[in-house]
């Protein structure tokens, strides 16, 4: 047990090694629409899906741990078809997007989202939408632009991460191990559907669950080794400063959320007393997903209001 303990954090310290690259591979298309938008050492994957008919406007996503742009295909064909243009980004260090490094140049992932959006529409006020931890980068970033809504789905407020403990947590075996597991870890289909399933609270949607969805992103070039990385460059989440925020807000929370422990939803619903809550009943963390439909009508009715 010794030796094959030894051998497997050989390999993991070598996988952390061959790993760390800082850029990624702006040439490789996952998906048809996939478009890459740099600054600095950033590229940043991100996907455009047109309205249909007349545009009632545009709206960015932004995913949650773990997760990619993949986790908002329910939503997007819904509104889409009721004519918002959808935009979802990969944050730094998920999805396709780049893998920082010690030696990347940090740009936070608040500032890289503006950049994008300026980039898209100059001048426009968009409509922001963020799940979990993308809902506390979009409180961020509803803090520091004008928007013309935020929608905020099981949002979970970011918080700086233990200074103690930053050199284990990107340390070169640290950081193999965590790319091995991932690598290799999220091959274990059985596996993947129990976690779908308890982020869910929907059996029958985990067993006929597109894994490849959520395992191909996390599989891709030093997914954990920058999330190592990623750990500590994380702007926390200012909901002291909630009052910058003047545009309509949507919260939406989930009554068999297993992620967000309670006081973590009374902490932003506290946050935002204006807001139009809303908690879907069974609904689990991952909600965006199996109750894509529900949420849409929540969200179009929040909109047109």
């Amino acid at each position: 047990m010794k030796k094959l303990i030894s051998i497997l954090l050989c390999i993991s310290i070598l996988a952390g090694a061959f790993s760390l690259t800082a850029f990624a591979d702006t040439n490789y298309k996952p998906y048809e629409n996939s478009e890459y938008f740099t600054l600095g050492d950033y590229d940043i994957h991100y996907r455009v899906f047109p309205a249909k008919g007349e545009q009632k406007g545009r709206i960015m996503m932004l995913h949650g741990f773990v997760c990619s742009t993949f986790s908002w295909r329910n939503m997007i064909e819904i509104l889409t078809a009721d004519g918002y243009e959808c935009v979802a980004a990969d944050l730094p260090d998920f999805g396709y997007s780049t893998r920082e490094t010690p030696e990347t140049d940090v740009i936070e992932r608040e500032e890289l989202i503006i950049a994008l959006m300026n980039e898209l529409a100059p001048g426009e006020e968009w409509i922001l939408a963020g799940h979990s931890m993308g809902g506390g980068v979009a409180v961020n970033i509803a803090e520091r632009i004008p928007l013309r809504a935020l929608l905020l789905y099981c949002p979970c407020a970011q918080s700086e991460f233990p200074t103690a403990a930053e050199k284990i947590v990107k340390s070169a075996p640290m950081k193999g191990f965590m790319n091995a597991f991932f690598k290799y870890g999220t091959k274990i289909t059985p596996l993947v559907k129990l976690i779908i399933y308890a982020a869910t609270n929907d059996f029958a949607f985990a067993m006929n669950y597109e894994t490849e969805g959520v395992t191909a992103p996390v599989q891709y070039d030093g997914f954990g080794a920058g999330m190592c990385e990623m750990m500590y460059n994380v702007i926390p989440t200012d909901l002291g400063s909630v009052s910058k925020i003047t545009c309509p807000v949507l919260l939406c929370q989930a009554e068999k959320d297993i992620i967000l422990n309670d006081a973590q939803k009374a902490e932003m619903n506290d946050a935002f007393p204006q807001a139009s809550r809303n908690t879907l009943e069974g609904a689990g963390h991952q909600m965006i997903e199996n109750r894509a439909q529900e949420l849409c009508a929540i969200t179009q009715a929040f909109l047109e209001g």
